[in-house]
Order: C-alpha cells, then structure tokens, then sequence
C-alpha cells in the first residue's frame, strides 16, 4: 500500500502505513521530475550510471526540498548487498554542504535524531523503512537477494532494538516499490540460498516456472515479511508496486536490461 502524489512533477510514492501514524515522512521517488537528459529529465539518484554528477546533484536537491532539508541534512548507504547496519547520530564529520553524506559498505542505516534523511536507492531491489513511533527511531533498508539471505532487514530491526530501545510490537514496517514475483525470475543459483536460510519457509516465495526448468518466480517481498516477522514486528505493508511492470514511473535494473537510473527511498524523523 501507498500513496503516490506529484509534486511539480516530481512523483513520489508515500509509505502512508508509517506516515499515519504521525512523526515521520517516508517516500520513495519515481523516476520523472528531474534533470537527467539520460532518461529524459529522470529523476536519478546514483553517480555510478550517470556521468553528470551536476544533474545528480540537482536531482538529489530537488527530491529533499520535498522535505525542507539541504543535502547535508541526508545520509546515503554506500550499497554492497551485505548486512551491515550504521548508526548515524548526526555528530559525524560532514563533507560539503551541498552533498549528500556516503556511509560507505553498508545496506541499513538507523538514527533516532530528527531532521535527517536516511536514504537508500534501489532499481529492482527491496526497499525498506522501518519507524518506532514510541521510541521516535527510523530505518532504511536495502534489499537485494543477497542481503535478503543475509536478514538485512531482520539485522536492522535488532539493531534499532539494541541502540534505541525499540521494541518489536510498537515497530512498523513498509515494504516499498522493487521487482515483484510477477517479474523476477531467478535459477538454483539464487533458490538455492533461500532454501538454506528460509527453510521449509522458502516454498511461499519460489514458484517453479511450468515451462522452464530450473526456474522460479521469486518473491522478494513475502521473504522480507518473513525476516521481519522473524524479529517480531509483525505490522508490515507491502506497497505490491512491482518496479520491472512499472518502468513508466520507476527505474527497473532487469526490464530496462541494465541502463536503469535509481530511485531513492527516503524516511526521516519530524
């Protein structure tokens, strides 16, 4: 579930599960209303495939004006499809004041201070917010099948749980745009490792293919849950927008054969 909105034609896809429940602002950016000439004035969060770091720039400027915040209010993870989850406490040396701040091998960044961005960026991979609206902390997360496997998500929660004292039955969780068991089509290669880490569990998110051998329809999604439940929060909404159906407002990795922009999903405290 969300809700998308147009902001002068930058649209973004509100995670209203978490945003009801006061306190917090979480979205994740569709791909127009930026100045990428790559993708026709898309809305690309990533320096790694676009060569104009200006239009980047200009790009991240654009989608955190939405909440009022400079660039140096916003801390990005430094992706690597691993577990590693940081603490950001807004004390840290900061670079430009026209940049955002890179959390170097990371997938999950957690605070409990006010007025940051916490930001990841995804194409087909699994973002993730996470919001204690008691304990007033935050998360996002990166998930892509191998930081699904490594329980980025689940290591996230605890972390949340261990810094700031959350506790799992007051935590909400979103599950934001990513490529969705219509679309993703994996082999041994990837079941494989989502049998050894799910289990007997694995069954409800592989979906042999009739037709091709070898092949399942994966559902990225329902292992998330899985792994959040597994930490106890048991409040978790999926937004079930697949990103590889929907490359008319959202960058796909796999439908747009490697060439996609990133998208950003952003959360922080208010």
């Amino acid at each position: 579930m969300g809700d998308w909105r147009d902001y002068s034609g930058i649209e973004v896809l509100h995670m209203t599960a978490l945003e009801s429940a006061g306190g917090v602002r979480a979205f994740f950016t569709g791909r127009s209303g930026g100045v990428s000439d790559r993708w026709s004035g898309g809305l690309n969060w990533s320096y790694t495939v676009e060569n104009d770091k200006q239009a980047v720039q200009e790009n991240r400027r654009r989608t955190l004006d939405l909440l009022g915040l400079p660039l140096s209010r916003a801390v990005m993870a430094g992706l690597v499809h691993g577990d590693r989850v940081v603490a950001v406490t807004g004390e840290e040396p900061r670079g430009s004041h026209d940049e955002v701040r890179l959390v170097p091998e990371c997938d999950a960044l957690i605070t409990d201070q006010p007025g940051i961005a916490l930001i990841v960026t995804a194409a087909d991979c699994v973002p993730i917010f996470l919001y204690d609206p008691v304990r007033r902390a935050i998360s996002a997360i990166h998930a892509g099948w191998r930081g699904t496997v490594a329980g980025i998500a689940g290591r996230a929660a605890e972390a949340m749980q261990a810094t700031y004292g959350c506790r799992p039955e007051n935590m909400l969780a979103a599950v934001g745009p990513s490529i969705g068991p219509c679309c993703y089509e994996v082999d041994d290669a990837v079941a494989g490792p989502l049998r050894q880490y799910y289990g007997e569990a694995a069954r409800g998110m592989l979906t042999p293919v009739a037709e091709r051998p070898g092949k399942f329809m994966l559902d990225l999604w329902e292992a998330n849950r899985r792994d959040l439940e597994r930490a106890g929060i048991t409040r978790v909404s999926i937004s079930g927008t697949c990103t590889s159906c929907g490359t008319d407002r959202l960058f796909s990795h796999r439908a747009e054969r490697g060439t996609a922009g990133r998208g950003a999903a952003v959360i922080t405290l208010v």
